[in-house]
C-alpha cells in the first residue's frame, strides 16, 4: 500500500476526496496513527465554505480533520517503543507547539504563540493515516468506544471550559446549546452543578436540551431558558442575582452581553465562542463588569495535559456523550456530513476512513 484517501482542502472552500494522497512517513519524534474515526468541527464547517475568517489560518493544499482516535501504526526514529507500542489505541493533541515562547516556557502549552494545528495548516486526520508528534499522543482507554473517542478535541474544549472555576454546588449558566454547549451541560450536571439554566435561540437546540433535561431526569436540576424571551431577566429573578459562572458557548455579541449581565458580582464568565467580526462591544461596561466586580476568562483549546487527564477521569467514572453523535458515514461522504452538521441537522458526525473494526 502506497497511496490512501482523504480529504484535501484545495483552496479556501475548494474539497475533495483523494484515493493517491501519499502515505505520511514519520519523521524524528513522530508518530504514525491509522485513523479509527474522525468527527467534523464547526471549524471544518467554516473552511469548507470559504469563511474569511479562517483564511488566514489554513494552508492548503491541506489534509483536513483535528478530531480523531486510531492505533499506532509506525515510530519515527528515537520514539520509544515502551511507551507507544504498535497497536495502541490513541488520540492525541493536534496543536504542535514550538516550546520556547512565553507561554510555552510558564506551562501554558495549549496557548502557544506559534502553535500549528494539524488539520488546518498541517495535514490532519480525515485520512487513512496521519502522522503527529510523539509528545501529542494520548493512550486511550481500550473500552473506550470509537465514536466517543473521536470526539476527544472538543470534549476538552468543554471539559476545559466548564472546570474553568469550581462548578460543584454552583449556579451556572450554558449561553449556546450547540454540540459544545451540550457537552458544558453534561460536564456541569456530572461534577454537580447546583442549578443549571441552559440558553439558546434555535428551536431546535432548545427541544434537543428539554429531550436531554428529560433523558437524564434533570428537571429539578435544570432550566431551559428561549434566550429570545427577556434571558437575563428569567435567570438574575431565579437566581435572586445572577448565576455563579456563565459559560458563553455562542460566540455572539449578544450572548456575550446577556452572559455578562446574567452573572451575580463577584461571579465568573467564561468565554469560549468566537464572534464572526473582531470587535464586540460591551453594552454598559463599567455597570455590567467593572462595578460588579466579575472575572472574565478567556479558553482556548485543551490544557496540554491536564485537560486531557480531566476528561478521560470523567469518562472513566461515567461522564456519557455517547448520544451527541447523531451521525456516523464512511469518509467518502465527508461532503454530507460537513452539509449535515453544518445546517444543525446532526449534533456531532463521525467519520470512518478505514474500514471498522
Amino acid at each position: 500500500m502506497t497511496a490512501m484517501k482523504g480529504v484535501e482542502l484545495t483552496a479556501p472552500g475548494k474539497y475533495r476526496l483523494r484515493t493517491d494522497l501519499p502515505i505520511p512517513e514519520p519523521g524524528p519524534g513522530e508518530v504514525r496513527l491509522r485513523v479509527a474515526a474522525a468527527g467534523i468541527c464547526g471549524t471544518d464547517v467554516h473552511i469548507c465554505s470559504g469563511d474569511p475568517s479562517m483564511t488566514g489560518l489554513i494552508a492548503p493544499p491541506v489534509v483536513l480533520g483535528h478530531e480523531f482516535c486510531g492505533h499506532v501504526d509506525k515510530l519515527g526514529p528515537g520514539v520509544d517503543p515502551a511507551r507507544l507500542p504498535p497497536g495502541t489505541y490513541a488520540s492525541a493533541e493536534m496543536h504542535e507547539i514550538c516550546g520556547e515562547c512565553p507561554a510555552c516556557r510558564a506551562g501554558a502549552y495549549h496557548a502557544c504563540a506559534t502553535a500549528r494545528i494539524r488539520g488546518i495548516n498541517l495535514n490532519g486526520a480525515f485520512a487513512e493515516f496521519v502522522v503527529v508528534s510523539a509528545g501529542n499522543v494520548v493512550a486511550l482507554p481500550p473500552d473506550l468506544p470509537v465514536q466517543v473517542a473521536a470526539i476527544l478535541d472538543p470534549l476538552g474544549n468543554a471539559v476545559h471550559t466548564t472546570l474553568k472555576v469550581p462548578v460543584q454546588d454552583s449556579t451556572v449558566a450554558v449561553v449556546g446549546y450547540g454540540p459544545i454547549g451540550a457537552m458544558c451541560g453534561e460536564i456541569a450536571a456530572f461534577v454537580g452543578a447546583s442549578h443549571l439554566f441552559v440558553l439558546d435561540v434555535q428551536d431546535l437546540a432548545l427541544q434537543r436540551a428539554r429531550d436531554w433535561v428529560a433523558r437524564r431526569g434533570l428537571r429539578d436540576r435544570v432550566t431551559v431558558v428561549d434566550a429570545r424571551q427577556r434571558p437575563v431577566e428569567t435567570v438574575v429573578d431565579a437566581t435572586r442575582g445572577g448565576v455563579d459562572v456563565a459559560l458563553e458557548i455562542s460566540g455572539h455579541p449578544v450572548g456575550i452581553n446577556n452572559a455578562i449581565q446574567m452573572t451575580r458580582p463577584a461571579g465568573h464568565v467564561v468565554n469560549l465562542g468566537l464572534p464572526k467580526g473582531d470587535a464586540v462591544t460591551i453594552e454598559r461596561f463599567s455597570k455590567n463588569f467593572i462595578f460588579k466586580g466579575l472575572t472574565m476568562h478567556a479558553v482556548i483549546g485543551r490544557e496540554m495535559f491536564r485537560t486531557w487527564e480531566q476528561m478521560l477521569d470523567l469518562l472513566r467514572r461515567g461522564l456519557d456523550v455517547s448520544h451527541l453523535v447523531t451521525a456516523e458515514m464512511p469518509l467518502e461522504q465527508f461532503g454530507a456530513g460537513v452539509e449535515r452538521f453544518g445546517s444543525g441537522a446532526e449534533q456531532k458526525v463521525v467519520l470512518y476512513p478505514n474500514p471498522r473494526r
